[in-house]
């Protein structure tokens, strides 16, 4: 856990820019409004000497003690000046000033940092929106935020930019504000898809950074372990990984869209109609009970994709070849095949068919497929059919996107941008919408648990602008989605959204 530090700034600095409260963690500083200050000039903090507003910072614990800080975690820029060793670049650098965001400013010295009258709109009726959407007349209380994930270890290449996305959410968002008038403080915690480390995880997020919800989880091996810390705790996950079922059954888990066993049904359809091809080979792994559970359900699956499962064959994601599981998919007639491997494993599976003269069509999850795994020649002259919660994130037809393209482009510049990085990211956005269901309550005060549990239930219809591949309806209770996925096809040609950026349903 790394300690909170401070460094005075001159008085020319505080008087350049009075009415900006300067905060900062010694690890990555994220940007708030109308402070006009470059990140690169300095560590910028301040003990709330400014009435008690705060910029707040990214914490990170992806790396053991002593290590040299790895570029690939985030990709980003570090501050000015020697980070500890156990400490990760810096995930907000902009490369110029943060924007300024209209009627955004910390109080006055000495003044309350909320109260009633921080809500200029009555929440009533149609007042509700404009509540959460009028203009901040004072900054309030920082919000707490966790997010926990496989940021290192085998899961990395596949579903590492979960947190850069994250990152550079909560970068953007404090660079307008906060959200409802709160900046955001962010805690990220690597599992390594450890079982153990993802407990002490989240009870640390909660019993020591003291964090209101868990955002953006990464956690698709660990799930169970997960589940069990955060509802000990009361504490909501906003979206992630969407890979389990139990993203559908949990009440306090609060899914960006379709959960993947049922969008891999539709990533198979896709496949089947694109193709013409319908008898279906599955390759699955043996260490993680989602890989099981995709095993017994992938029969259902096929039936519904209008495919036949002709043969299931098991594999490990650490075996180095695959041609005897290839041989004996070839044998069994498969025309195409779906894939339940990590990204690696998918292009050492591939590598081996086409040494057999074996290139089926396949279908998968997008999170399971990493940026080199798009760029293997033996996955491109197969071709594979990737289904996802969100647009593709290269679609920058779609406004969203486009949106977390230039977030990534000014906030994380230089960390991957796939489809992992799309989740983190939608997560956060997520979040933005539950908070704007309470934000009288919001404005008015210390931001809670209990109230982002209510305005999370008090979503309907929600697509956070083109972000969800249905729209989000949730209440009390559990949160089923609806069947609709986004595809994303790669082949000889490259990376094309095969939806063409409007979701499928089945």
């Amino acid at each position: 856990m790394l300690r909170m530090t401070g460094v005075t700034g001159s008085r020319a600095r505080r008087n350049a820019h009075r009415r900006c409260a300067l905060a900062g963690f010694s690890a990555v500083v994220l940007l708030l409004s109308a402070c006009g200050t470059r990140v690169s000039d300095e560590r910028l903090t301040a003990a709330g000497s400014l009435g008690g507003a705060q910029s707040v910072a990214v914490q990170t614990d992806t790396q053991a003690p002593g290590a040299a800080a790895d570029p690939r975690v985030s990709g980003l820029a570090p501050a000015t000046g020697a980070l500890p060793s156990n400490e990760v670049p810096g995930t907000a650098k902009s490369g110029g000033t943060a924007a300024p965001s209209a009627g955004v400013a910390g109080p006055a010295a000495g003044g309350p940092t909320g109260g009633p009258e921080a809500n200029p709109v009555a929440a009533v009726g149609d007042a509700k929106v404009a509540a959460a959407e009028a203009p901040c007349t004072r900054q309030l209380e920082p919000i707490s935020l966790g997010q926990v994930g496989a940021f290192s270890g085998f899961l990395e290449p596949t579903l590492g930019g979960f947190r850069p996305g994250l990152a550079a959410w909560a970068s953007e968002v404090n660079a307008r504000g906060g959200v409802q008038c709160h900046a955001i403080r962010l805690s990220q915690r690597d599992d390594g898809s450890d079982p153990a480390r993802t407990t002490s995880a989240v009870k640390g997020l909660i019993e020591d950074q003291k964090v209101v919800a868990l955002v953006g989880a990464d956690v698709p091996i660990t799930l169970a372990a997960y589940r069990a810390a955060a509802t000990a705790g009361g504490i909501p996950t906003i979206g992630g990984d969407a890979i389990n079922p139990e993203w559908n059954t949990d009440p306090l888990i609060y899914p960006p869209g379709v959960v993947s066993l049922t969008g891999f049904a539709g990533a198979i359809k896709a496949m089947v109609g694109d193709t013409g091809k319908s008898k279906l080979g599955l390759i699955y792994c043996v260490e993680a009970s989602i890989c099981g559970l995709i095993r017994d359900s992938i029969d259902d699956m096929a039936k519904r994709a209008g495919a036949t499962v002709v043969t299931k064959q098991s594999g490990s994601l650490t075996q180095t070849d695959f041609t005897s599981q290839c041989q004996n998919l070839k044998n069994a007639g498969s025309e195409v095949v779906f894939t339940v491997l990590d990204s690696s494993a998918v292009q050492r599976f591939f590598k081996s068919c086409a040494s057999i003269g074996f290139r089926p069509p396949s279908a998968t999850t997008g999170i399971a497929v990493g940026p080199s795994t798009a760029a293997d020649p033996n996955v491109q002259a197969a071709s594979i059919y990737l289904n996802s919660p969100t647009p593709p994130y290269f679609n920058d037809s779609l406004p969203g996107v486009r949106a977390f393209q230039e977030a990534m482009k000014r906030y994380a510049p230089g960390a991957r941008v796939d489809q992992s990085a799309m989740g983190g990211y939608a997560a956060g956005k997520l979040f933005e919408a539950g908070l704007a269901k309470v934000a009288a309550q919001a404005r008015s005060g210390p931001v809670t648990t209990k109230m982002i549990i209510e305005g999370m239930n008090s979503l309907k219809n929600e697509t956070l602008g083109g972000l969800t591949s249905a729209p989000l309806t949730f209440k009390a209770g559990p949160h089923p989605t609806e069947a609709c996925y986004f595809v994303t096809l790669i082949n000889k040609q490259g990376v094309s959204d095969l939806t063409k950026g409007r979701p499928q349903c089945l």
